[in-house]
């Protein structure tokens, strides 16, 4: 019963101050509009695209480390049993050293997203 009245006072009080406003013509005042969505990588991290070096995967894109690098995870992915899908799953996850991998199966192929802090690498591997 103690803590009743604070929050009661404290929500007519928030009802009386209001939480921003309206202005005459119809527009909220003291509301920050959001920044407008950017497809750009977080500052400092660095996205490219790489080649697989393989016929079997597209679309390597390696965030926050080289491209060698990227394609070793790859590799180490396509080698690994224990990254493959049980039978009829449709989504996948391993842990390849530091990296956690997840895999979905998508009408393109398994699309694979492995990750670190600060790195990323993402590929397909084709339907065939």
């Amino acid at each position: 019963m103690r803590l009743a009245t604070p929050l009661a006072i404290v929500a007519v009080a928030a009802l009386i101050s209001g939480c921003g406003g309206s202005s005459d013509d119809g527009t909220e005042t003291g509301a920050t509009a959001a920044p407008p969505a950017t497809r750009s990588a977080p500052a400092g991290a660095s996205a490219k695209s790489c080649s697989p070096h393989s016929a079997e995967i597209s679309g390597l894109r390696a965030t926050g480390l080289d491209c060698g690098p990227a394609r070793q995870v790859m590799e180490d992915w396509q080698r690994s049993g224990q990254c493959e899908a049980p039978a009829n799953a449709s989504r996948s996850s391993c842990l390849l050293g530091p990296y956690r991998c997840l895999a979905t199966a998508t009408d393109r192929g398994l699309t694979v997203s492995c990750a670190r802090s600060g790195q990323s690498i993402a590929f397909t591997v084709k339907r065939g």
